[in-house]
């Protein structure tokens, strides 16, 4: 086999080896954004076209929504949370589009010539009376053309895409991010025929950003904006609006982009409820919405299928509800688009912050205090559980998952749910039905972030760069302190858009790099092969 030869041009510096002992606290600063260049809204070349789009031809229309399918979302959301309360929102239910999937190959679109005499595919889905929609591609493999999906909303087109080659995933299989309205135009542009399928969609019969009449109705008068908060303002733009699928709904929940030690890269693991999403199927459909919320304080709100999007991740760690400290830990696809928040295993002080999206509503705020003295919840011990009282703002339903910060900006726990002080039962006792005039009576539980530490300690401590060091002997996690001693080792575990910096060497080994990565020599020449 030829062997491959990298070389530095200077020694580089490894990261400081963590030192902390059992017991110790750690802190994590939160960090800034990172400088993104994000591309120009694709323009959809089929609005040009003539009957480019044409009804009962390529527009294909659903029956309207039946009560029985929302009933069926609402019963599995009760079935999955049990007695969280108020546990994550329902927004939308997940539709077959009926007996036959859409493709091309099934005649579902038109052919037609741009002007400049290029094929494009269109057709078009509607789903009557839906607030918004999101689109399940499968078997996808479009070689060299590209699908564009758009809908019309408040600011002008919404486009989503290009997709490409075999979609983001590069298996064929995505959901889209979520577009306005009841209508979903797509256009599909190659020289060859694209394959695809589209068998299911979600149809969102609330509005996935919480506006409008689903707002006035739904949010209790003492929610406070998170933009009047003055302290731990990394730590509210860390906070993303998170919409999954799960079985026959679609739900939402809230969640943190944590910092990690890596100052060369930028990573965006993000933290959130055990009891909102636990599978890597569920992560599959994610997507986070970032920037929710006002300009100001009280100030003017962007349109919400404009914000930036985050979608799709990987399952790296999860701590369940009743025997640990209801934990999820995501490493999302992409890159951060907002600051990052710090974390800390330190004790809880006086007063916390959290930042949170009720209902899916724009971001708002809380600020508590800690209660110490407490009869815990059902399976929540203090052993793995934050009690803490509301003061300013309230959670509800929506806000699990969201995190509670000390005042750096430094995560200290993730939202479980609400809790009675003085009853085992909840939500059995009627302090726990959420009002403003009851917030002394209870509490909002938060997952400790001291217990989801040792869990997720070391993808911080990796960040985004897998070390190598083949003279290195001992327990191998490949950090700065505890590199593995082969590539291979450090090629299972990267990811892409990762990075593997590999100790000066000779490394006698056959591999084959079969992800997006960026391989450094560390310190002189690097020879792998054999």
């Amino acid at each position: 086999m030829t062997k491959i030869a990298l070389h530095s041009a200077l020694p580089l510096l490894l990261l400081g080896a963590n030192s902390w002992g059992d017991g110790q606290v750690v802190a994590r600063p939160a960090g800034p954004a990172p400088n993104i260049e994000f591309p120009p809204t694709p323009v959809p070349v089929s609005r040009g076209i003539p009957e480019a789009f044409q009804e009962r031809r390529n527009i294909h229309v659903l029956p309207v929504l039946a009560v029985a399918e929302i009933q069926a979302a609402d019963a599995e959301l009760r079935k999955k949370i049990g007695n969280i309360f108020p546990g994550p929102e329902r927004v939308g239910v997940v539709r077959s589009v009926g007996a036959n999937p859409l493709s091309i190959a099934r005649g579902s679109a038109l052919k037609k010539k741009t002007p400049d005499g290029a094929d494009v595919w269109t057709l078009a889905i509607r789903s009557p009376g839906a607030f918004g929609t999101r689109l399940h591609f499968s078997g996808f493999d479009v070689g060299a053309g590209s699908v564009l999906v758009y809908a019309e909303g408040a600011s002008g087109i919404i486009a989503r895409g290009p997709y490409t080659r075999k979609g983001p995933n590069k298996n064929g299989e995505f959901w889209t991010s979520s577009l306005p309205g009841d209508t979903v135009f797509i256009e599909v542009s190659g020289t060859d025929n694209p394959i695809f399928e589209i068998k299911e969609i979600v149809h969102f019969d609330k509005h996935p950003g919480g506006v409008g009449a689903e707002e006035a109705q739904g949010l209790l008068p003492c929610q406070a904006d998170a933009n009047c908060f003055s302290t731990d303002t990394a730590g509210r733009d860390a906070t993303g609006q998170m919409n999954y699928n799960l079985g026959a709904g679609s739900f939402l929940c809230s969640g943190t982009v944590l910092n990690d030690d890596d100052p060369e890269t930028s990573v965006p693991y993000f933290l959130t409820a055990f009891h909102c999403l636990s599978t890597q199927a569920a992560v599959d459909t994610l997507e986070v919405v970032w920037r929710w919320g006002t300009d100001s304080c009280n100030g003017a709100l962007p349109d919400f299928f404009a914000l930036p999007r985050t979608d799709g991740g990987t399952l790296l760690e999860t701590n369940p509800t009743n025997t640990g400290n209801d934990m999820t830990f995501i490493r999302l696809d992409g890159v951060a688009v907002t600051d990052q928040a710090g974390s800390t295993n330190a004790a809880l002080p006086s007063s916390v912050q959290g930042y949170h999206h009720p209902a899916g509503s724009w971001k708002r705020g809380t600020t508590s205090t800690n209660n110490r003295v407490v009869t815990p919840c059902l399976n929540t011990p203090t052993s793995n559980y934050h009690y803490v009282v509301e003061t300013v703002g309230v959670t509800e339903g929506g806000s699990s998952g969201s995190a509670i910060f000390d005042g750096g900006s430094r995560v200290m726990g993730q939202l479980l749910g609400g809790c009675c002080p003085r009853s085992l039962n909840w939500p059995g006792n009627p302090c726990c039905l959420a009002a403003c005039s009851n917030r002394n009576l209870t509490n909002a539980v938060y997952g400790r972030f001291d217990v989801s530490f040792p869990f997720i300690d070391p993808w911080l401590v990796l960040g985004g760069t897998v070390r190598v060091d083949g003279g290195f002997v001992g327990t191998e996690l490949g950090t700065p302190a505890n590199p593995f001693n082969t590539v291979n080792e450090a090629n299972n575990l990267a990811w892409d858009g990762a990075r593997i910096k590999i100790k000066a060497g000779s490394y006698n080994e056959t591999l084959i790099f079969s992800k997006e990565l960026l391989v450094l020599a560390d310190g002189g020449t690097v020879t792998i092969g054999q």
